[in-house]
């Protein structure tokens, strides 16, 4: 494997298995702790879809609050206790950029369009129209304020004599990401048709990761990010995304 090939290589490993953490924490962690919260059990888990026994306002917002609350942690750990290998740096500014792109992104989706977690989680809250636009411009206000933590962690990483891009290290992260979501939907019990309806949706959602990339290098012309290339990084990543796609993907039964 020729060198100049490792560090975009180790990238979307490491946005693989970022993504992976992401999609977990929001369907099993999320979805699915709330389920065992609300009394009911857990009957199947796949990368885009939670069944459980019982539905309920707590398990809907469980999954989004699951991969919120996953982005602020990681978002700590990465700046207040940042790892000392640039791969590892670049994972925890990845896992935070999937949990909290797509979790608030959520919330602008459900109020404009009136469907998904949180839409379920306000339904028949009166006005209706308050609380879809009181969820919209809380989902804008959050993504934005996002897409600036995210720059901020990524800044950290700047070095001006060698690395990436930021903005083509973000885009790589992010097309490895979508593929990694629409190859487990394609595996997906209810069909492939998820992978428009919720594989696609979740993954470009992270829209907000190139948009990073883009602000921090309008900002500093010639910034770069050092990633060192890891094949430990590559061969988790590979690893990761491998089991993702296989056992997720197909969902994974608990009954």
């Amino acid at each position: 494997m020729k060198r100049l090939l490792l560090p975009p290589i180790t990238i979307a490993a490491t946005a693989v298995a970022a993504f992976a953490v992401a999609d977990i924490a929001h369907e099993a962690l999320g979805h699915g702790g709330g389920c065992v919260a609300a009394g009911g059990k857990i009957v199947s888990v796949s990368t885009t879809f939670e069944e459980c026994t019982i539905r309920s306002r707590i398990v809907d917002g469980a999954g989004p609050a699951g991969g919120i609350l996953v982005a602020m942690l990681v978002w700590l750990w990465a700046r207040f206790l940042p790892p000392r290998s640039p791969a590892t740096h670049m994972f925890l500014c990845f896992v935070f950029a999937f949990a909290a792109f797509w979790n608030f992104g959520y919330l602008i989706k459900s109020g404009l369009t009136n469907q998904g977690d949180w839409a379920f989680v306000i339904a028949d809250w009166q006005p209706p129209f308050f609380w879809r636009a009181a969820i919209t411009v809380t989902g804008v206000v959050l993504y934005a304020l996002s897409v600036r933590a995210l720059a901020a962690l990524l800044k950290r990483d700047l070095d001006a004599s060698q690395g990436e891009m930021p903005i083509m290290i973000c885009l790589t992260a992010y097309i490895a990401a979508i593929v990694t979501a629409c190859l487990a939907a394609s595996l997906d019990p209810r069909g492939p048709s998820t992978i428009l309806s919720d594989a696609l949706p979740s993954s470009l959602g992270a829209l907000g990761l190139p948009l990073a990339g883009w602000a921090l290098q309008r900002r500093i012309p010639d910034a770069r990010l050092a990633i060192a290339p890891s094949r430990a990084w590559i061969a988790g990543g590979a690893i990761a995304g491998a089991a993702f796609v296989s056992i997720l993907g197909p969902g994974l039964p608990f009954q």
